[in-house]
């Protein structure tokens, strides 16, 4: 690389060009996208004269050892783009599969060289960039915006039914958050391994109990009576008392987090508490409630003493630290309950 330094390129990628051979060949074409967001996409407009850079084979017939050799300015034009020379799916060099005498002139330099290699190089700065773009289009990762904002990102979400208009603002989590849940979410069924999954999300490394068929009681609107109006029928309907235990539509979530970020995080009103009610209702819906605890080791528990330690009365404030029982190391903080429908419960 034996030039002035291009005012066309930052330091950043001057730097690359000089470790070019190092490089992965669709990394290096998306920091070359990046440096010119002015720019069409590489491949995607008609005529190559807009691409900042123009991939040639290297006219040799050597081993590759990467997947990209070196990068070459036109010292008589040094207003014309680099060259970065490639080692793969060339029309000429290592692995081309046009006749070899042609390969030979190319790679010997011979006379009339320069007018075959330049109309190759018309197509293989097109195969180069094409291969770029089918990358980019079927690789998940590398088509993400932050945000879930891309096409693909768009489509999951549809899925899981987030791409209705709308939708996405009733829910008191970013959107991009669920694409990590498709595989649960897209389920018709909910179980209590699918629901740990949604809480480590949220919470890594956290241990998280769930019992399911969690018992609760359900108050009676309208309790069986005698009454004309409203028949009672004893096979159907016949209710003693004012409520009942049902033990089908709720859960109970116990977490045990392993330090104090999430201790914090998980107090009613805080971030990681309102990701967490945001997931179960995407998660859980209409069909099933869910009773929260946390059980906390007190020594992950601030002292319970004057000063800036956010000590909650009711749930983090513990008096006692130094003599604790051995059958209380850990004390049980209530989160509250996530409730699918609206209902007289107790």
């Amino acid at each position: 690389m034996d030039r002035q330094q291009d005012s066309t390129f930052s330091p950043l990628m001057e730097g690359l060009f000089r470790h070019v051979p190092r490089m992965n060949f669709y990394k290096f074409c998306q920091y070359i996208e990046q440096q010119h967001p002015d720019l069409p996409p590489l491949g995607k407009s008609e005529t190559p004269a807009t691409d900042p850079v123009r991939f040639r084979p290297v006219p040799e017939m050597g081993f590759p050892a990467s997947e990209m050799k070196r990068v070459e300015w036109d010292r008589e034009f040094p207003e014309r783009p680099p060259t970065v020379r490639t080692t793969f799916l060339g029309l000429y060099g290592v692995d081309a599969v046009l006749p070899y005498a042609w390969l030979d002139d190319i790679v010997q330099r011979q006379e009339g060289h320069d007018s075959l290699e330049g109309f190759l190089d018309i197509f293989n700065h097109r195969v180069m960039t094409q291969y770029y773009r089918i990358w980019l289009k079927y690789y998940y990762p590398a088509g993400f915006r932050s945000g879930g904002t891309d096409l693909v990102s768009q489509c999951l979400l549809g899925l899981a039914g987030f791409g209705i208009e709308g939708s996405s603002e009733q829910i008191a989590a970013p959107p991009s958050r669920f694409l990590a849940l498709m595989g649960l979410i897209t389920q018709r069924t909910r179980t209590g391994d699918g629901l740990r999954c949604v809480v480590n999300l949220l919470l890594p490394g956290a241990e998280v109990e769930v019992r399911e068929f969690y018992p609760q009681w359900i108050n009676l609107e309208s309790p069986a009576r005698l009454q004309r109006d409203e028949p009672i029928s004893l096979q159907r309907s016949a209710v003693l008392g004012r409520r009942f235990k049902e033990s089908s539509s709720a859960v109970h979530v116990t977490i045990t987090p392993v330090d104090i970020h999430q201790v914090e995080g998980l107090l009613p009103g805080e971030s990681i508490h309102t990701d967490l009610m945001a997931l179960l209702r995407a998660y859980l819906g209409y069909r099933f409630d869910a009773c929260m605890n946390m059980k906390v080791k007190r020594s992950l528990l601030p002292k319970a003493q004057l000063g800036e330690s956010r000590v909650r009365l009711g749930l983090t404030a513990v008096l006692g630290m130094k003599q604790m029982d051995k059958q209380h190391q850990a004390i049980t903080v209530n989160l509250g309950r996530y409730v699918g429908l609206a209902a007289g419960q107790q």
